[in-house]
């Protein structure tokens, strides 16, 4: 009895050592599943009622709210996919026996004038749910990959409720991004103007003015004038490289682990937070100058098609934001940007370009047939009575082999 005996002591011995073995902050697998599990089921239900109100929306506002909610959702629910096979959870196919009931409800209503009504109750309704999942104890207990997806869906179920609630808000322009609230970049680049062109003052003065210029005045005049012209013209963030083709892209490419750091070894390393459009239809950059903003409706690193949207504050009334040097950063820097799963995706800077601010180019927001970074800040002068930057410099990257 004894010699039996030894054999199940040592069992527990090896099993006791490996589960004392474990990290001490490894997730537990059930937060995720049951988190993956509700929110693909609220994206799935949330896209069928979107699908259906494209083509049976009475007015185009709901036709057009319903394409964007079915555009950003699919994008939403391939995340969730993706984060579950790298997990081995098995996602459910089809919303859930009460969410199909609901959707029944509102179908039988298409063709009728109470349609779009129903379908905008609908869709807050869902979206609440949506929004108090994301905001729950289960993104917070589950995995760094799931709580990333959480925190990314989140600011895209805000967005959305903004054009759901009361009547019915579709956004037709490009988001805008103010990134510079201070001014001191401006005012620095000014400054340097002025100086510049005094100094090309003197230097032409000292070179001209006068009948007999001897050698030393026309040496220190050369110099003051060369002066100048480097400090007028050697600092300029001058458009230049190849921007990386955008083409035509479905959403389901864009999906990924969300981007939770940034980093330009040398030059800068930041925390990155997800974000929409407000109400004002500008994006919502943190509020923190030090860290970054991502486009959330858009793509995330690691995605085979898509933009990555990284916008960061050039300054701020505290002073200088965390994209100030980005001016500075010459085209062939690459940059690692994290995702929330931990994996590290390298890019290299291919162009530069300066946009009035009004003027961003739409695929920025709207996808790309292949992978590409871009990196969004202020530049130009500052109005200091609108506290608003003329042009945004945009980086663009594209993923290293």
């Amino acid at each position: 009895m004894r010699i039996a005996r030894v054999p199940a002591l040592l069992l527990l011995v090896v099993a006791g050592f490996l589960a004392m073995s474990q990290p001490a902050n490894a997730a537990d697998p059930q937060p995720d599943v049951a988190y993956l599990n509700t929110a693909h089921q609220l994206n799935l239900t949330i896209i069928d009622a979107a699908h259906t109100a494209t083509t049976k929306g009475r007015t185009t506002c709901v036709r057009r709210v319903a394409g964007q909610l079915e555009r950003d959702h699919r994008k939403l629910s391939a995340q969730e996919l993706d984060v579950a096979t790298r997990l081995n959870i098995l996602l459910p196919t089809a919303p859930s026996a009460a969410q199909r009931r609901q959707l029944d409800l509102l179908a039988a209503k298409a063709g009728t004038k109470s349609y779009d009504a129903a379908w905008l109750a609908f869709q807050r309704q869902v979206h609440q749910q949506y929004l108090a999942l994301v905001e729950g104890e289960l993104p917070i207990s589950a995995s760094p990959a799931v709580e990333a997806v959480a925190d990314g869906a989140k600011p895209v179920i805000q967005m959305h409720q903004r054009a759901i609630t009361g009547t019915c808000k579709a956004e037709t322009t490009t988001p805008v991004v103010p990134t510079g609230e201070g001014g001191q970049e401006a005012d620095a680049k000014l400054a340097r103007t002025r100086a510049a062109l005094i100094l090309m003052g003197i230097g032409v003065v000292l070179l001209l003015v006068g009948k007999a210029i001897p050698v030393k005045r026309r040496l220190l005049g050369m110099a003051a004038l060369a002066a100048g012209l480097i400090m007028l013209f050697g600092g300029q963030p001058n458009n230049t490289g190849k921007v990386p083709d955008a083409g035509k892209t479905t959403a389901d490419r864009e999906a990924a682990v969300p981007p939770v750091r940034l980093k330009l070894p040398g030059v800068l390393e930041a925390t990155v937070q997800p974000v929409a459009t407000g109400a004002t239809g500008q994006l919502q950059v943190p509020q923190s100058a030090a860290d970054v903003g991502w486009w959330a409706a858009g793509a995330a690193p690691g995605a085979v098609g898509g933009t990555v949207l990284l916008a960061g504050h050039v300054d701020t009334v505290k002073g200088r934001g965390v994209f100030a040097p980005l001016s500075e950063v010459p085209v062939g820097t690459r940059v690692a940007v994290t995702g929330g799963d931990g994996d590290e995706h390298w890019y290299r800077i291919v162009a530069r370009r300066t946009y009035k601010q009004q003027a961003l180019p739409a695929d920025l927001f709207h996808g790309a047939a292949k992978p590409r970074l871009a990196l969004v800040t202020c530049t130009g002068s500052y109005d200091h009575k609108t506290h608003r930057y003329s042009e945004n410099l945009v980086l663009y990257g594209v993923p290293v082999d």
